[in-house]
């Protein structure tokens, strides 16, 4: 939500304007006129004395910045400002951008080696704001600027909020923000837009990362070596076997991973994190030399981060990364990082019903987080969002996203990999990846405000009765005393939290949302798309039914016959997935199409 001493005009822009008092918008008003001359004013009688001025050989990120912000103060106000260079003469009204000499003979000082590659300062000084960053961070400020004191909004790569402002009134902004994670990534697919991942000051491992992952087998290929060098790879139970891990105490080895790394950095000289780390699975060494570092170091990080940090000393100027993940997880006993070694640390075993930091069920990870924390400074968390088996599923986990992340942050994470959908579409996609990337840039924002906003901009009149899902969703979770577990189902919780009598409830809410925004064609399909989860969770159990109530048949005439709300049901999810361009409702397999097929199969088995 905007700081609220702003002009009148952008208040009466937004929805919030209706819950604020009258008499507190008086206020606001006398603020605003008290302070007028100390604020940065915009307004079309001023435009001529206004412009945009940057560095007098700005950077190419600087003049992107400055581009983005005279699109959107035409959109927002229908002024077009000149955009100048420092050395231009002086306007009474300027905004400034970048490492400009104007901040000299303002008297503002910017620390940018403090703002680092993403921090961003915003000031206000004798009619003139400022937007000051290295490299994204003038772009990210910026953006701060239009969200947080114009009021526009990116709730999705296709839904964005630009108000109409006929003037733009500043009080005095003294605002720094530098982030405490450094690499920040969203793993939903509409994350992966350009236009949505810079708003949302989010990273991309597939640009950012040189290799990313399980990266032994590409680095050393058991399809070109097991055959004649069965001893490059791990010994299991007396065997040799090429769908494991290396053997990391074999000297050929290394040469060989050293030597493939080498060629893959030359093909990416621009990237600076390079993983080397174990396949997706377990099987690692058991030979003599990798089992005596494992015993020493009472983990199988004995051999690995041995193996790692030697790799790591001939890559001077990179960060070498690895997993801690499954086999790997436990921290070493004497065994440290090296100074450019990054740890992946991964909690796939990992309750999602209650936050990590107090949940007894993750006391295993929880000991491991804080090993980690004592030996290591350089932490990527790979966190899980989503229910993988069933995509399309209600999972209320969104009560634990902040707390996890400000554990993590508390313990040295200064990177985050949220995994979530790489598929089209997933529960609550669009909800689930803004809050995310709100939080990984501020741990301790206030997530009930961010999920109102969202609510409200996103699904309009709608909003309200989908807030109360989620609110009763999550309290019957709690309630229950269950676990979410991200390869669970929803037959699973059909006597919690998404019984039958809870789903009808729920159901109940929806059809309120739905006639809210009856007359708005756009918030209507949103609404829909956010119902398909309760729509899948009832044909799950209608399944596990099988016949009679809730199942797939019912009796009449003393005959078994298709339940014929099943079926509209089947189709209203199927049809619906379609046109949201659902691409899948398990992790990498069966499409919607396949969906419906698989399950009209069922009826074709009636019961005797």
């Amino acid at each position: 939500m905007p700081s609220l001493p702003f002009s009148i005009s952008l208040l009466n822009s937004l929805a919030i304007v209706k819950s604020i008092p009258e008499v507190l918008i008086v206020r606001i008003i006398g603020l605003m006129t008290y302070r007028e001359n100390k604020m940065f004013v915009l307004d079309p009688e001023q435009a001529p004395a206004c412009q945009i001025v940057l560095p007098n050989e700005p950077t190419a990120i600087e003049e992107r910045a400055a581009h983005i912000l005279k699109q959107y103060l035409l959109r927002i106000t229908g002024i077009e400002l000149e955009v100048v260079g420092d050395a231009a003469p002086q306007r009474n009204v300027e905004m400034i951008l970048g490492r400009s000499r104007r901040l000299q003979e303002l008297g503002i000082d910017i620390d940018f080696d403090a703002l680092g590659t993403d921090g961003f300062a915003l000031r206000t000084a004798d009619g003139k704001l400022v937007i000051a960053g290295s490299e994204k961070g003038i772009l990210y400020g910026v953006y701060e600027f239009l969200e947080k004191y114009l009021g526009c909004r990116k709730y999705s790569p296709q839904v964005e909020v630009v108000p109409q402002l006929r003037r733009i009134g500043l009080p005095a902004v003294n605002d720094t923000q530098v982030p405490q994670i450094h690499f920040r990534q969203v793993y939903y697919l509409l994350a992966e837009d350009p236009g949505y991942a810079e708003w949302h000051r989010l990273h991309n491992h597939k640009q950012d990362w040189g290799m990313w992952v399980h990266t032994f087998a590409p680095l050393l290929s058991p399809e070109e070596y097991f055959a004649e060098h069965p001893e490059y790879f791990s010994l299991v139970d007396g065997e040799r076997v090429a769908n494991g891990q290396l053997c990391l105490t074999n000297e050929e080895v290394f040469a060989i991973v050293v030597a493939s790394l080498r060629g893959e950095t030359a093909k990416k000289p621009q990237a600076h994190y390079w993983s080397v780390s174990t396949n997706d699975t377990f099987k690692n060494c058991e030979c003599d030399a990798c089992r005596a570092l494992d015993e020493r170091e009472e983990s199988p990080m004995g051999s690995l981060l041995t193996f790692v940090n030697r790799v790591a000393a001939l890559f001077p100027e990179k960060t070498i990364s690895t997993l801690a993940y499954q086999y790997s997880r436990k921290p070493p006993k004497d065994l440290r990082p090296a100074a450019n070694v990054n740890i992946v640390l991964c909690n796939i075993e990992c309750n999602r019903s209650r936050p990590i930091a107090t949940d007894p069920s993750s006391a295993s990870f929880r000991a491991d987080v804080e090993g980690w924390a004592k030996i290591c400074d350089n932490i990527l968390i790979w966190d899980y969002v989503i229910q993988f088996a069933n995509l399309v599923s209600p999972f209320p986990n969104l009560r634990v996203l902040q707390p996890n992340i400000r554990y993590f942050v508390d313990n040295h994470s200064v990177a985050m990999f949220q995994q979530g959908n790489r598929e089209v579409g997933g529960e609550f996609a669009e909800l689930r990846a803004y809050l995310i990337a709100k939080l990984l840039w501020n741990p301790d924002a206030d997530v009930d405000a961010l999920m109102h906003d969202f609510l409200q901009g996103y699904y309009g009149a709608g909003g309200p009765f989908i807030r109360q899902y989620i609110d009763r969703l999550h309290d019957e979770l709690e309630r229950s005393g269950r676990g979410l577990d991200i390869f669970g189902h929803p037959t699973g919780s059909a006597d919690s939290y998404l019984s039958p009598e809870l789903l009808a409830e729920y159901e109940q809410l929806f059809e309120r949302a739905e006639d809210a925004v009856r007359d708005s064609p756009d918030l209507l399909e949103r609404v829909r798309q956010a119902r398909l989860p309760l729509y899948y969770a009832t044909l799950e159990q209608a399944k596990q039914q099988g016949a009679g109530e809730g199942g797939l048949f019912f009796l009449h005439d003393g005959e078994w016959k298709p339940q014929p709300e099943v079926l509209r049901r089947l189709e209203l999810f199927v049809a619906g997935c379609n046109r949201h361009g659902v691409t899948r409702v398990t992790e990498w397999r069966t499409t919607p199409d396949e969906y419906r097929e698989n399950y009209l199969q069922l009826f074709e088995d009636t019961p005797q």
